[in-house]
């Protein structure tokens, strides 16, 4: 599986998923014409992506997919009746006949691989994150959610890849020049999650004889650093050493192999 973070923040996030049989995204978060440049960049063809899942309608996840699927390739989309719900009668009308609405905690398959809905904490119409298992690896995205129920640890145990948000520095968030309201609903159970939450998670879920790949995730441009991340997880964690930190951003293309 080969797996490339082509955006990831608050300006936009979308992730592409390629295996033997499938070719998919997690969101579309970015222009279209900035999504095409992307997946050149990358040499993989965006016309050979047949399937689209969407965590949530915040425009930071869905900006580019009016046009996207106004091009006619997209034929599955996944999402839920939330989700679906909070888009546009604009969008809606352009979705493929091959829409499922998904729910938390309810698997489904594109192909070979097994895909395990969510539930996320997030001011948004029904979000969710996703769990995949394909072959003997399996992978978590999970992003826009202000805390994550421990009931989900077990599913979220030592997974090979966590595409994971650290949002925000704390400190610098409330030092910051936004408005109360804003650093409000970003520390807030339905925010983002924070350094310090997100390493306290990851040191929950990944045990001591396991390694893990962990991308930092929607990070904020001006209340955070790969220096603030890494000090959080030297902090927090047990054993530092049972993952390796990369550092996602809204320009860097990202690539995993596993």
């Amino acid at each position: 599986m080969e797996i490339y973070i082509l955006a990831s923040g608050s300006k936009g996030n979308v992730t592409y998923f390629e295996t033997n049989h499938k070719r998919f995204l997690i969101d579309a978060g970015i222009t279209f014409s900035n999504l095409n440049q992307k997946m050149k960049a990358i040499c993989k063809p965006i016309e050979n992506v047949d399937t689209l899942l969407i965590t949530h309608e915040h425009m930071d996840h869905i900006k580019g997919l009016k046009v996207l699927l106004k091009q006619g390739f997209i034929q599955n989309v996944f999402l839920t009746k939330g989700t679906l719900d909070a888009l546009g009668k604009d969008i809606q009308d352009l979705l493929p006949l091959n829409t499922t609405i998904i729910r938390a905690d309810e698997s489904f398959y594109l192909e070979d691989i097994q895909v395990l809905p969510i539930m996320l904490s997030h001011d948004a119409n029904e979000p969710v994150g996703f769990v995949l298992y394909y072959k003997d690896k399996k992978v978590v995205l999970l992003t826009d959610t202000g805390y994550v129920d421990d009931s989900y640890d077990d599913v979220l145990r030592n997974a090979d890849l966590y595409i994971l948000e650290a949002n925000h520095d704390p400190y610098k968030l409330m030092h910051s020049s936004r408005p109360f309201m804003l650093k409000k609903r970003i520390l807030g159970e339905t925010g983002h999650l924070s350094n310090e939450d997100a390493a306290i998670l990851m040191n929950r879920i990944v045990e001591e004889n396991h390694f893990a790949i962990w991308v930092a995730a929607h990070i904020s441009e001006d209340c955070n650093s790969a220096l603030d991340i890494e000090e959080a997880i030297v902090k927090i964690f047990d054993d530092p050493t049972k993952i390796e930190l990369k550092i996602s951003s809204q320009e860097t293309l990202e690539k995993i192999k596993l």
